[in-house]
């Protein structure tokens, strides 16, 4: 019976002989540790220097564009009810930011391509790319 033996063997206490040692456990990530050398490396510190300009204006952009709007609204109260005005004013100043922060964004990623979260003191050279092509032949010795 096909069924029968297989749960009579789960039950049954096999001995060691034959049976390989487990594998250690890998070893946990400290991904503090990780975030800290990504954080306290140069790289890092001038791309933040790179994009702090923006993250402040970012910042003043959504108090600045609602009091510009608050005292613009009396060319508008004749013909947009106050509730629309705001929701308008709401919408826009969130425009506003978005587009701060994109600009800072992409200055940060054109001056500072190389910046990633990987690998901080990565050991290859700055301009060092993958070369799949000799792996392959040394693969498949074509």
């Amino acid at each position: 019976m096909g069924i029968q033996n297989f749960l009579s063997g789960l039950f049954k206490k096999q001995s060691n002989k034959g049976i390989a040692e487990p594998l250690p456990a890998p070893k946990a990530q400290n991904l503090g540790e990780e975030i800290r050398l990504m954080v306290n490396s140069p790289r890092f510190e001038s791309a933040y220097n790179t994009a702090a300009p923006f993250l402040f204006a970012g910042l003043g952009a959504w108090p600045g564009y609602w009091a510009f709007r608050a005292m613009d609204y009396h060319t508008h109260r004749s013909h947009i009810p106050l509730e629309i005005y705001i929701r308008r004013t709401y919408y826009q100043a969130k425009t506003v930011q978005l587009f701060i922060i994109l600009a800072g964004t992409y200055t940060v990623f054109r001056n500072h391509k190389l910046l990633t979260a990987q690998n901080v003191d990565n050991s290859q050279p700055a301009d060092f790319k993958y070369d799949f092509s000799n792996l392959l032949r040394q693969k498949f010795d074509y």
